[in-house]
């Protein structure tokens, strides 16, 4: 069982957050905090594994209450669930450790992926003397690894990277030819074409065909968007 303390001021977001928790399989609250003092408290009375902390209550913010926990010591895992959007304060929290960032308000779907990618890495730390890269990627970049599983084989991310960074570092309303990516990136024709269609299948670029006066069609393409 995952024995969770949540930290949170709004009695009525405890309550929602301290259900959310109740409804996954194998989470227990097993403590609430309304402020710093009373979490450290809890962590010192009961053996907890997650915390669920707001940043925004009053006395010690999350954050001061969070490097205050890691400067003794403690190495429980934190889901930040808070107000603060601001990028100095994830970028400070994000030093501080954490497993996941939600902003208020948020969804309970949201909520749940949280819970269910925390529950994956708990799993695959406690399970497994080594990771794969693949197990890593799937737990720290999900992104990566469902789009690694949607490309063709054949395909490699090193050059879809550096398709992408040919296109993001081109104008907005660019209109880029084939012969263009050819030359510019090294790469075959028919590789820049399976390329382009599976960046035009996710929805990243749009692909028009331009008939010449003779020989085979050649193609264009312009940034989603532009």
């Amino acid at each position: 069982m995952i024995r969770v303390l949540v930290v949170e001021d709004d009695p009525m977001v405890m309550d929602i957050t301290c259900k959310y928790v109740e409804s996954m399989p194998d989470f227990k609250v097993a403590a609430r905090a309304g402020n710093g003092d009373a979490a450290k408290t809890a962590l010192a009375d009961d053996d907890i594994d997650l915390i669920i902390l707001d940043i925004f209550m009053p006395g010690a913010n999350g954050l001061e209450l969070l490097g205050d926990l890691r400067a003794d010591g403690c190495l429980a895992d934190v889901i930040f669930l808070t107000a603060a959007a601001d990028t100095e304060a994830i970028n400070r929290a994000q030093k501080l450790g954490f497993v996941d960032y939600l902003i208020k308000p948020f969804s309970y779907e949201r909520f749940k992926t949280a819970l269910v990618n925390y529950q994956k890495m708990r799993d695959l730390f406690h399970g497994n003397e080594t990771a794969t890269q693949a197990q890593l990627d799937s737990m720290l970049h999900p992104l990566v690894a469902n789009e690694s599983g949607r490309m063709s084989k054949g395909m490699h991310p090193k050059t879809l990277e550096t398709i992408r960074h040919y296109l993001e570092t081109s104008p907005a309303d660019a209109v880029i030819t084939q012969q263009e990516l050819t030359e510019t990136l090294g790469l075959s024709r028919v590789t820049v074409r399976r390329y382009m269609e599976y960046l035009s299948s996710i929805g990243e670029v749009t692909v028009q065909m331009v008939y010449g006066t003779v020989g085979r069609p050649s193609y264009t393409y312009r940034k989603a968007g532009s």
